[in-house]
């Protein structure tokens, strides 16, 4: 047999991976993962729940994403290879489903409270009057990626005995449910194999999409999102690209209205919109076939807690529209340097305008322009073209651009604008972009700065003062504004005298500077306010008791410290805008665990009889597990599922980054937790 054959994936999926050249690595880490029969945990996860999401066929072969209610105890586990249910799909005779003994079928289980989701394919095995039962072939986990948090509750369970056969099917998606549609977090989506058989890869499968609201888009009969990074299976893109035909479930969970599509999707390999949306890795296009609205269909209804922490790396359409339309990757253009002027020992502005005097693109302050520069190389007669993008240090004045860089020893083009370029020499830019720019709101404002990051901070100063002296001249009072820059000294500070000239001219400006190595003529009081870095403790000593949003750039460990204590103190993350290019996220610590992990440790496999020696060297306790012979449960190996969870009866570990799963007590993510410092034995129930 080939590979494919012995594989857990069937073709098409296996052809999505290898297109992605990510087939072999899938195969390595998957094995064992999509299993025959469902573990213990997952069969006592689907009896615990109160609804599920199954994916059935119509008569014409659309597969239908549809929920099905019951008080706890509805869904039974009799063994590991079925489940039984006390319920039937409420919509067979009005979508006319195929709903018979020996078809396919899709289960998705999904408890949003936990944000927990575990998958089941198989067979219905038999019908009866009180409900079905099914017949597991694939059994396997899913990471919590996306998923919002919300906690239901039962609101009108006399909707379990509504039959709903009354309601209509349309050919094109109706206005009101476009109007929901377009703001929607959350849906479910079901796919199939091109054709059903005795293989046990051939079937429905019914899964998950989250993302902010706007993440959809429909432009008349089309529907369109993103299709962000997940377990890298593509077990949805797989079946897409053997049949194409899908269904869409869409709750609303205030109201218990439910929103059901059918169509034909398309996998948009090379759109130009995933250049411009932020986290989409692909587009999918649905077009569709049927449309369902159903008033008051959900038993059960509730708020939204909180959204999946993994949204703030994703973005929605009006966004990415928006930065398509000032891509620079097509409106490049050439800009002739008109002036340079020194601002510090390290910091020089640039001052760029067309060379045919014509006003320059628009921007925003705080964004950032992208520049093109040609740098010789080392090989004689040849050069290279180098893109960067540098902040746009003044506010839009329709004659002039202007960035201020910092020279840097081992930046190529820093070096290149310092010493190189010459006034009346031209580069290439494109149109100015970026997302840190001032919030439209009342609140008092904070900027906090490190070194260059006063660049941003000076033009959304400049973006003020405009809008506050056109504000005064219609009676408007301007709100309070600190400016906390944090450098060396007065040598390395750019902006020195023209920040004290704009304190001096505006009342409602403070300016506060802060020295961590001040030269001998600088003087505390004069030169600067303060002496050491900008703490917490700064902060609540010269920041009186106010609403505020904080603006915040500059190095990546500055950042990290200020945007860590201001959430600590209370602060809303929503009042906390910055512009952050670390590795990671900004709320990930500098803390390195090489020194919080063990030299060694005894670790005990209790379950399995197994006692080995660990060290660093051997990796994660799910590495040392799998060099074992074991092979636990687990998916995305980055503490963003909690499908390895696992119990631990003595010892601690220590985690590389702060999981963003939240293990229950008693229990370790097994697939980043290695022992910890000053632990000799450590024991896990596996």
């Amino acid at each position: 047999m080939s590979n494919k054959q012995n594989s857990q994936f069937h073709s098409a999926e296996i052809a999505v991976q290898e297109r992605l050249g990510i087939a072999d690595m899938v195969a390595q880490y998957s094995e064992g993962f999509i299993r025959s029969a469902m573990p213990q945990q997952h069969r006592d996860f689907f009896c615990h729940l109160p609804f599920l999401i199954v994916g059935l066929v119509d008569d014409h072969g659309f597969p239908w994403a549809l929920p099905l209610f019951g008080e706890k105890g509805f869904i039974q586990s009799p063994n590991s290879t079925r489940l039984t249910l006390a319920a039937k799909p409420l919509l067979t005779e009005a979508l006319q489903l195929d709903f018979s003994e020996g078809q396919k079928i899709g289960v998705l289980g999904i408890q949003l409270h936990s944000r927990r989701r575990n998958r089941m394919n198989g067979v219905i095995a038999d019908i009866t009057d009180a409900g079905f039962s099914i017949d597991v072939e694939q059994s396997f986990g899913n990471c919590p990626q996306y998923i919002q948090t919300r906690v239901l509750e039962w609101t009108q369970q006399d909707r379990l005995q509504h039959d709903f056969a009354d309601v209509a099917v349309e050919s094109t998606i109706p206005a009101h449910m476009r109007t929901f549609l377009e703001q929607a977090d959350t849906f479910f989506i079901t796919s199939r194999t091109k054709t059903f058989d005795d293989d046990n890869r051939s079937g429905i499968d019914a899964s998950h999409r989250g993302g902010k609201p706007g993440f959809i888009k429909t432009v008349d009969n089309t529907l369109y999102f993103p299709d962000f990074s997940g377990n890298k299976f593509f077990n949805t893109l797989g079946n897409i690209e053997s049949d194409g035909r899908v269904g869409l479930f869409f709750p609303d969970y205030g109201t218990g209205d439910a929103y059901f599509i059918a169509g034909h999707a398309q996998i948009l390999w090379d759109d130009p919109a995933i250049q411009s949306y932020e986290g989409a890795e692909r587009i999918i296009k649905i077009t569709v076939e049927k449309a369902v609205a159903v008033a008051e269909f959900m038993p059960m209804t509730g708020d939204l807690i909180d959204f999946s922490p993994v949204l703030d790396y994703t973005g929605v359409w009006q966004d990415a529209e928006a930065k398509a339309q000032t891509s620079s990757r097509t409106t490049m253009k050439p800009y002739q340097l008109i002036k340079k002027r020194k601002e510090s020992d390290t910091i020089t502005s640039f001052y760029f305008a067309t060379p045919n005097k014509a006003e320059v693109d628009e921007h925003i302050a705080g964004q950032f322009l992208p520049i093109q520069v040609t740098l010789p190389v080392q090989v004689p007669e040849q050069e290279q073209l180098v893109n960067r993008s540098y902040t746009l240090s003044s506010m839009p004045n329709k004659k002039t651009l202007r960035i201020s860089v910092k020279r840097e020893e081992q930046g190529a083009v820093s070096r290149y604008l310092h010493d190189t370029l010459q006034v009346g020499e031209t580069i290439m830019a494109g149109k100015p972009a970026g997302q840190f720019v001032l919030q439209n709101t009342d609140n008092a404002v904070v900027f906090l700065s490190g070194g260059v990051g006063i660049t941003p901070m000076i033009a959304m100063l400049e973006g003020l003062i405009c809008s506050v002296e056109n504000g005064m001249a219609n009676g408007e009072k301007p709100r309070p504004v600190w400016f906390i820059h944090a450098t060396q000294n007065s040598a390395t500070q750019a902006f020195s005298a023209y920040l004290q000239v704009l304190e001096a001219q505006y009342e409602w400006l403070h300016t506060h500077i802060v020295y961590s190595a001040p030269l001998a003529t600088d003087a505390l009081g004069q030169t600067h306010q303060s002496e050491g870095i900008i703490s917490m403790e700064l902060l609540k000593r010269i920041l009186s008791f106010d609403l505020y949003d904080f603006y915040l750039c500059g190095p990546e460990g500055f950042m990290r410290a200020l945007y860590a204590g201001l959430t600590k103190t209370g602060v809303a993350k929503t009042n906390i805008h910055y512009e952050f290019f670390g590795q990671g996220s900004i709320e990930e610590t500098e803390e390195s665990t090489t020194e919080n992990e063990a030299e060694q440790a005894k670790v005990v496999f209790a379950n399995s009889q197994i006692t080995q020696e660990w060290t660093p060297n051997d990796g994660t306790l799910l590495e040392f597990a799998e060099k074992q012979g074991l092979n636990p449960l687990h998916s995305c190996r980055s503490g963003a599922c909690g499908a390895c969870a696992t119990k631990i009866t003595s010892g601690q570990v220590t985690y590389a980054t702060p999981p963003s799963f939240q293990a229950e007590a008693g229990e370790v993510l097994i697939c980043c937790a290695k022992p910890a410092a000053g632990t000799d034995d450590i024991q896990l129930e596996l």
